[in-house]
Parts: structure tokens; C-alpha cells; sequence
């Protein structure tokens, strides 16, 4: 007997100290799902969210995967926002040639045929956004990351990148998970009085509520020293006050502001399931998108086996919220259009910058020297 569903993994965390931005996440798989499932699912099949919490850790990432792909018998995960935890999945999912659809921004310097990469990489969002600060703020950078991979590889390719273009590095550090206020303050007042020009943060879930709420304790005004985050989306700016967050600059592929016809069905179905007076975020949007590629696939060859839906997923194409996404064949990672927007008091973003063409993923940076322009 055929089963009438097909099932996939929802592979995130409901708590913890990621639980605000793992979220968001979740609500872009749900909404393509319930969606799709309106519309009779993927060949009279409806779509069945397998939805497990890993709690913030690596081991449970690793063993909840292992239990999606042989226990339930599910083919798809999506899942993972932070490096560690991918990495934790990633030899899983080759070892029993699952999917695993990973829709975060990360360092970059990978490759599997088993991973769709939906989230930037460094010359996505990095670049454009050192160009934004050397015309608009200034080259005396500090670095403020949360003490994970990604945050140290990312600050590995800044400095690079400021060492060769004239630029400097005022201060750099790291702060674990559950970091108070009391902690983040002064190494800001350090900053600020070291005449830095802009904050590259990288620290990411409820820490950087916590790190815009001290900042705001501290400088008080974005416009004039922002932080350029590249991690912060509209879900950590809603949990932030007013003051704290307007200024404030982030470097993604996607903003719920953007004006077109797409994104404001998109946005309108967000706030009917969510709440009126909410906005998506870039990691509800790219999880949203990487299910109806994975529909799409899946419609076009019938079967839920990687071997079968692979190839197809190599060569998609989604005219998605954010405009037309698709997979480059050889990285199997999504192409994107970067855009810079500036935190506004309502929590929404202003987009003051945004790329003329969308930009092939180089996870390798191989195609890019690190002297900048500017």
C-alpha cells in the first residue's frame, strides 16, 4: 500500500539559546507545506512535517538525524542553522544518501551532493557589505561574534579582507551563549572609544537581542556607529525595544520590505498564519523556498529518492519572495541577490542598498582577491 503523505524532516531548535532565529525557520517549512497542501499537495500526495527538537545540541542533531532517515523512513531534512550542528549532519546524511535542505547563512568552504545550500556565503554578503562601510562609515572595524565556527571563519575572511584594503581590525572577540549585558558593555564602551567606525557582529540568536539592548545602553545611536550585522533578521529585531534596534545595519538576501508582487503574497500569507503586525525574515523565506523546490522536484519525477530527485534540484528554478531563486549546478548552492537594509524603530528594515544582479555563491572565494575598491 502507497502511503498518502510524504513525510520530511523538520530538523531545528524550539529552545535554547538559537530558539529565535530556529523559529523562523520552521515557519517558512510550515507555510510552504500548509500552502502546498491547499493545493492538493505534491500528486494528490500531502506533505507531512516530521518536526523533532534537537535543543541546541550537536549530539542531538547528529542522532535525531540518524532517526529521521532510518526510523521514519524520510528522505528530506531540512534543517540546521548553525555550522557545528551541519556539520554534525552532514556525514549522516551522505552516509545514507538522505537531503539535507541547510537554509542558513555560513562560512563557506564546503561541498556536498547531498546538501542544498540555500543560505549566503562570504562573497554574498561580505563583500558588499565591507563596500557599504568603507563608503558610508569608515575602515576601523571592530568584530563582535558569538564564539562559534562560523563567527571565527568569518572574522578569519574580514580580516583578510581589511588587512589588504587599507582597513583595520580595532578589537575582536567572542562571547558564549547566555551572555548578559553586564559583559557585552564593555568591551562596546572599549569600541566606541577606540573611534571605531562600524561593528561587524556575527553573534546570533537571543545574544543579539542582548548585544543591540547594551549597545543602545552604551552609544545610543545607530546612524552613527552602526552594527552591520549579518545574522540579524526582523524575528531578533522584534524581540529588541524601539531605540535599540533603529540604525542598525544587516547584510541578507532578503527583507520583508522588498516591494513586489511575490513578496506581498508572501508577506500577507505570513501575517494571517503568524499574526498581523509580524514580518518575515530572510530564514523564513529561504526555508518557504526550499520546500517548493524540493515540491517542484519531487512533481517532476514522481519519487522522493535522492537519486532520482537530485538532479532535478541541481538545475531548479523558484520565483520565490525574494525574486527568482535557483541552484548553481556545480556548488549546489542558491544564487543570491544581496541587499544592505537599515533597522527602522518599527522593526522592519529600510533596504538602502541592493545588488544590480543576483551573485553566484564562491564558497571558496577563489574568484576574489581581498583588496576592495573603496
Amino acid at each position: 500500500m502507497v502511503d498518502n503523505t510524504i513525510k520530511i524532516g523538520v530538523l531545528f531548535s524550539q529552545s535554547g539559546p538559537m530558539a529565535v532565529t530556529e523559529t523562523a525557520h520552521i515557519q517558512g517549512v510550515l507555510l510552504a507545506c500548509e500552502e502546498l497542501n491547499a493545493q492538493g499537495g505534491i500528486r494528490g500526495r500531502l506533505i507531512e512535517p516530521v518536526i523533532v527538537n534537537p535543543d541546541g545540541s550537536d549530539q542531538r542533531y547528529d542522532r535525531m538525524a540518524t532517526e529521521l532517515l532510518l526510523k521514519q523512513g524520510i528522505n528530506a531534512i531540512f534543517g540546521c542553522c548553525l555550522s557545528t550542528s551541519r556539520k554534525a549532519v552532514l556525514p549522516i546524511v551522505e552516509r545514507y544518501n538522505g537531503i539535507l535542505f541547510y537554509p542558513s547563512v555560513y562560512e563557506g568552504f564546503e561541498y556536498s551532493p547531498n546538501v542544498i545550500y540555500g543560505g549566503a556565503v562570504p562573497n554574498q554578503v561580505i563583500v558588499p557589505l565591507l563596500e557599504y562601510l568603507f563608503a558610508h562609515h569608515g575602515k576601523r572595524i571592530a568584530l563582535f561574534g558569538s564564539d562559534t565556527l562560523y563567527a571565527r571563519e568569518i572574522n578569519r575572511i574580514v580580516n583578510e579582507f581589511l588587512s589588504d584594503s587599507g582597513g583595520s581590525v580595532v578589537e575582536e572577540i567572542y562571547f558564549s551563549f547566555g551572555t548578559a549585558a553586564a559583559r557585552f558593555e564593555p568591551a562596546l564602551r572599549r569600541a566606541v572609544a577606540s573611534g571605531v567606525d562600524a561593528i561587524i557582529s556575527t553573534v546570533v540568536g537571543e545574544d543579539s537581542v542582548v548585544l543591540y539592548e547594551a549597545f543602545h545602553g552604551v552609544e545610543r545611536n545607530g546612524q552613527d556607529i552602526p552594527i552591520a550585522s549579518l545574522t540579524t533578521t526582523e524575528s531578533e529585531l522584534g524581540k529588541m525595544s524601539p531605540g535599540a534596534r533603529a540604525g542598525h545595519l544587516s547584510a541578507l538576501p532578503y527583507f520583508g520590505t522588498l516591494d513586489n508582487p511575490q513578496n506581498k503574497a508572501f508577506v500577507a500569507a505570513f501575517q494571517k498564519r503568524y499574526g498581523e503586525g509580524k514580518t518575515p525574515g530572510v530564514y523564513t523565506e529561504v526555508c518557504y523556498a526550499l520546500v517548493h523546490i524540493y515540491a517542484d522536484a519531487v512533481r517532476q519525477c514522481g519519487e522522493t529518492d535522492s537519486d532520482s530527485i537530485l538532479p532535478i534540484l541541481a538545475s531548479a528554478v523558484f520565483k520565490g519572495p525574494s525574486g527568482d531563486k535557483s541552484i548553481d549546478l556545480d556548488t549546489n548552492h542558491f544564487m543570491q541577490r544581496p541587499l544592505i537594509g537599515r533597522a527602522n524603530i518599527s522593526g522592519d528594515f529600510d533596504i538602502v542598498w541592493r545588488s544590480n544582479t543576483p551573485i553566484r555563491a564562491d564558497p571558496y572565494l577563489v574568484a576574489y582577491d581581498r583588496s576592495l575598491s573603496r
